[in-house]
C-alpha cells in the first residue's frame, strides 16, 4: 500500500499540467513578480548602492571616523552587501525573464504538435489502406 504524503495526499499520482494553467504562470504570476522586483523601492535602492544601475541612493553615510572609527569599514562591508545583494537579485529577475520565456516557447511547441497530431481514426485508416494496397502473401 502506498504511504500517504503529508495531509494524506496519496504521493504515487501523476502530476498534469495543462495549456491555461501554464498560460497563467507566464503570463500572470511571473510578469506580476517581475513587474513587482522592478517597481520594489528596496531593489532600486540596492541596484543603485550596488552601482549595478544608477539611482538615488549610491552612498552609505556612516559618519565621521573621528566619531565613529569603524565607519570606512561599515560603509566599505555594506557596499559589498549592496553589490551581491543587487547582482543576485538582478540575475534572478533575469532567469525569471528566461522561464518565462522558455513556458512561452513550450507552449507553441505543444501547440504546434497538437496541431500536427492525427487521431487514431486517421491513423486506422491510413494502416487500413496500406494493408488493403500490400500484395496477397503466397502459400
Amino acid at each position: 500500500m502506498a504511504e500517504p504524503g503529508p495531509g494524506g495526499v496519496d504521493l504515487h499520482h501523476t502530476l498534469s499540467v495543462n495549456h491555461d494553467d501554464l498560460e497563467y504562470f507566464a503570463n500572470v504570476q511571473l510578469k506580476n513578480f517581475l513587474d513587482q522586483l522592478a517597481s520594489d523601492p528596496g531593489y532600486k535602492a540596492m541596484l543603485s548602492f550596488g552601482g549595478i544601475e544608477p539611482g538615488e541612493y549610491t552612498q552609505l553615510y556612516t559618519g565621521f571616523a573621528g566619531s565613529f572609527p569603524l565607519a570606512g569599514s561599515v560603509k566599505a562591508k555594506f557596499a559589498a552587501l549592496a553589490k551581491g545583494l543587487a547582482s543576485d537579485l538582478k540575475e534572478a529577475g533575469l532567469q525569471m525573464t528566461d522561464a518565462q520565456l522558455e513556458i512561452l516557447k513550450a507552449m507553441q511547441i505543444m501547440d504546434s504538435a497538437h496541431e500536427e497530431a492525427i487521431t487514431t481514426a486517421e491513423m486506422l485508416q491510413i494502416l487500413n489502406k496500406v494493408i488493403a494496397s500490400a500484395p496477397p502473401k503466397s502459400a
